[in-house]
């Protein structure tokens, strides 16, 4: 792992199974103090330079951590920078919309967890893996969404989401690198599960750092174990900020 200059990071973070372990529903995740703690400080520390890049809706991500962050959500069909607009990606939905309200039905048939984000469903299976199998059937055989050129099918950790094609997560960090207090910095992107896969590829592609969290293929050029890895790592990049910080403090005062 090559990290340059600490001070000239830009870090994206995924969320769930990078920062917080999984639960079995999506609000069900624990957020401690301890990371809302580690995300403000380094987000000041890196000057904004720290965005969360989730799967989730940015209501979802906003209630649950409860920081003024820049976020991507939705794998990039909405963003907003810290206190700043929501926004949305110009996305043509064409027939999604009824795709996704037949996936919402069959959910609510399955007893399966839905999320209607606007822009994107997800169905999860979590806790109901025998599910996974009449779910991917629906999909792949009787709406025959893989054979579609305007629809995008992630499969995620026991989860399915299906959006528009136009985002995805690697896109997301591009448009915020184009901007300050992203540009010029070498980004630093964390995630687990195939969702992160567009990311890992476009930091690789352009002087950055990939990590993926857990087991499975990937392109990411570092692997970690587990969220505890990941939040340890986040610690050292805040400790290192930290001293940097000191002894240019320090060096200004004994200039004077």
């Amino acid at each position: 792992m090559h990290i340059s200059n600490p001070e000239k990071l830009a870090l994206f973070l995924d969320f769930d199974g990078t920062l917080v372990d999984f639960a079995s529903t999506p609000e069900g995740v624990v957020v401690s103090h301890e990371l809302r703690r580690l995300l403000g400080e380094l987000a000041l520390q890196l000057e904004g330079a720290l965005a969360l890049v989730s799967g989730r809706s940015i209501g979802s991500l906003s209630e649950l951590v409860k920081l003024p962050l820049t976020m991507a959500g939705s794998h990039g069909a909405e963003w907003r920078y810290r206190d700043g607009p929501l926004n949305h990606a110009d996305i043509a939905f064409g027939e999604f919309n009824n795709i996704k309200s037949r996936l919402l039905e069959f959910a609510e048939l399955q007893s399966l967890i839905a999320e209607d984000k606007g822009h994107a469903v997800a169905l999860h299976y979590r806790g109901q893996e025998d599910k996974k199998s009449i779910l991917d059937a629906l999909i792949d055989d009787e709406l025959m969404l893989g054979a579609r050129t305007d629809v995008r099918v992630i499969r995620g950790n026991c989860v399915r989401e299906i959006q528009p094609v136009g985002v995805d997560k690697g896109g997301a960090i591009a448009q915020f690198m184009s901007r300050e207090p992203f540009a010029g910095r070498q980004p630093v992107y964390i995630g687990d599960d195939t969702t992160d896969e567009d990311a890992f590829a476009w930091v690789n592609d352009h002087g950055g750092v990939s990590i993926k969290v857990g087991e499975g293929d990937t392109c990411a050029g570092v692997r970690f174990t587990d969220t505890g890895e990941v939040l340890a790592f986040l610690q050292l990049q805040l400790d290192k900020l930290r001293q940097l910080n000191e002894r240019t403090q320090f060096g200004t005062g004994a200039d004077r």
